[in-house]
């Protein structure tokens, strides 16, 4: 029987691998479109806070000059931006919200008011808050504003148009569309000419499928000991069903190294605004609150950026860090963290020894290694037991100890404790809300900062976990 072309399957074939490289090709595009599209809006956000910034200096550091002068000043200093300025002053005495705009020739009268539901919400907020606007009086592309509150009250306002960067990110779109149709179009080809090739040897498969069918209907072929195409060619779809494996394994596990991740930062941010949702608080308290949310908020981005490096390491193994950071003050401040949960679950947490060690790496990521232990210590150390931590030179090596009296860890499960999802208890890990990644991550934070782990346990007496990290040498 003679196969129709569009019915073989090295069209069929084709025909797939057209449609996933073009998602793929699609969703790598969209990917660096909208991390492209991004960074040019926080490029943008930045001159605004420049503006603002130096209206704000001109004001308050020269005698004499109106906040009109300040915002002529400044159109002058940034007029390449083409930016429109207004400080907006707010009242709490009078029936309207709004007691006076101050602008220049530069923007019409009520043109770039944004009304007072936006301006309550920033003297609310406290801090500067970014949003883009249509104002079609102003021009016919979006405006990003930056309204930031000072003392006064005012509002400093300022807007850049996204007409260039618009512009920008459109052309760049432009570009990868025909760039990703070209690749397209080449690995089509390409793809192809290589399939055909490869299912050349499916013929001699067909032919011995028939002889073997015509002999005996019992018999299989049998191609796991031959050294033929065939045989290399059945080799090839499993080494690639097994790579496949893999890559989703590690999809799953980053997954769930996001989710285990986040969880204390979040934690953390829930607190504050519980603590803050209690009762009415002084405005200094709201802030003090609305920056803790905000740190905690930035560590959760620094945290993914972090995780995005860990799966690189488990493809290349291989990271510059050439960052300098003291490793006792990343371990105090660790401390000060975890202080107040051992005090409420009454166990002793204490700093036996610590000496100023600098080495190279990356402090986020050591505070996070640091944390995930200690955070496992105390969570496994039972009421009125202890936590003691030491940091002690050693030659050209700082040794970082971690001992507590907690309920330990079986010795036949030592050699696992690294492995990502591996549990020891699992009825004790979802009761302390483990998933198996820390320790995981731990290991990887290690090897990339060439640290060495050593750790003793016994059951019920406690584990003692030992990092050696390389000093940086003066």
């Amino acid at each position: 029987m003679k196969i129709k072309r569009f019915k073989s399957l090295s069209f069929k074939l084709t025909i797939w691998y057209i449609v996933i490289l073009g998602i793929i090709i699609l969703v790598t595009g969209l990917f660096l479109y909208e991390g492209f599209r991004k960074s040019l809006i926080e490029e943008v956000d930045k001159n605004l806070y420049e503006i603002a910034i130096e209206v704000n200096r001109i004001y308050w550091k020269t005698r004499g000059v109106t906040w009109k002068d300040a915002i002529e000043q400044a159109e002058e200093k940034f007029r390449d931006f083409r930016p429109f300025i207004q400080v907006v002053r707010i009242s709490y005495h009078r029936k309207n919200f709004i007691e006076k705009i101050i602008h220049t020739m530069e923007i019409d009268s009520n043109d770039f008011n944004l009304g007072e539901k936006t301006y309550y919400k920033v003297e609310r907020a406290g801090n500067p808050i970014y949003e883009t606007f249509t104002l079609e009086k102003l021009t016919s592309y979006p405006i990003r504003v930056v309204l930031f509150p000072i003392r006064g009250p005012y509002i400093i306002q300022v807007g850049i148009s996204l007409e260039k960067t618009i512009n920008t990110y459109r052309k760049l779109l432009i570009i990868m569309i025909l760039t990703g149709v070209l690749l397209l179009l080449l690995a089509s080809f390409g793809g192809n000419l290589i399939i055909r090739r490869a299912l050349l040897p499916i013929k001699s498969v067909v032919r011995t499928a028939k002889e073997i069918t015509a002999e005996d209907l019992s018999l299989r072929i049998d191609s796991g000991n031959r050294e033929d195409e065939i045989g290399e060619l059945v080799d090839t779809f499993n080494n690639m069903i097994a790579r496949l494996e893999k890559s989703i394994k590690k999809i799953k596990q980053f997954s769930a190294d996001v989710s285990h991740e986040l969880r204390t930062p979040l934690t953390i941010i829930r607190g504050e605004i519980e603590v803050l949702l209690r009762k009415e608080r002084e405005k200094d308290e709201y802030k003090k609150a609305l920056k803790s949310v905000l740190e905690e908020t930035c560590k959760m981005e620094k945290i993914v950026e972090d995780l995005l490096l860990l799966s690189r390491i488990d493809v290349s193994k291989k990271t510059k860090l050439a960052e300098k950071i003291f490793l006792d003050e990343i371990l105090l401040r660790v401390f000060e963290k975890y202080e107040q949960l051992a005090k409420s679950k009454k166990i002793k947490f204490s700093i036996r020894k610590i000496e100023p060690s600098q080495i190279k790496g990356n402090s986020i990521l050591v505070e996070r290694m640091i944390s995930n232990i200690i955070d496992n210590a105390i969570r496994y150390t039972p009421p009125n037991g202890k936590v003691e931590i030491s940091l002690a030179k050693n030659g050209n090596f700082v040794s970082l100890s971690i001992k507590d009296t907690g309920i330990g860890i079986p010795e036949e499960a030592l050699p696992h404790i690294f492995d990502r999802f591996y549990v020891v208890d699992k009825s004790r890990s979802k009761e302390h809300g483990g998933v198996g990644l820390g320790l995981s991550i731990v290991k990887s934070v290690a090897e990339i900062h060439g640290a060495k782990i050593d750790v003793q346990s016994k059951v019920n007496e406690g584990t003692l976990f030992k990092i050696k990290f390389p000093l940086m040498l003066k």
